[in-house]
């Protein structure tokens, strides 16, 4: 995807590359990176009804907890990180994905109400989530 900002004018968020379980967006101004996204495939093990042996929970196999995502510090306040998280929703309903979760780190009262505004719904302790029937 190709965006524009005030400053510069050839920003790139490229499409994902898959490294294991691990999602990895980039973002680029030319050649030079200046933010990337990660995101690692999530399942979470049950115990089946009356067996003792572990077994995957469907729902979540399907799922991706972002880990991190970052702007370069002379990036910020452009609206580069938000155009990268829409581009990680985008993605995450193209692929039918059914869940994206995470965890604010730092600033948390500004962190809070970015997820919250992109459609992430945050808990007490800082977890966000969005669901199949919100956006992804």
């Amino acid at each position: 995807m190709n965006t524009e900002t005030k400053q510069h004018t050839a920003i790139n968020i490229l499409p994902p590359s898959f490294v294991g379980e691990k999602l990895i967006f980039r973002v680029y101004d030319h050649a030079s990176p200046i933010g990337y996204a990660r995101l690692r495939k999530t399942a979470s093990p049950t115990k089946a009804a009356g067996k003792s042996v572990d077994t995957l929970d469907h729902d979540s196999l399907n799922a991706y907890e972002l880990k991190m995502i970052e702007i370069a510090q002379n990036y910020r306040q452009q609206g580069l990180g938000t155009s990268l998280l829409k581009e990680i929703i985008k993605y995450c309903k193209d692929s039918k994905i059914k869940k994206l979760t995470g965890e604010i780190k730092g600033d948390d009262r500004t962190l809070r109400h970015w997820y919250s505004n992109n459609g992430f719904t945050v808990s007490k302790d800082n977890r966000i989530e969005l669901m199949a029937s919100v956006s992804c």
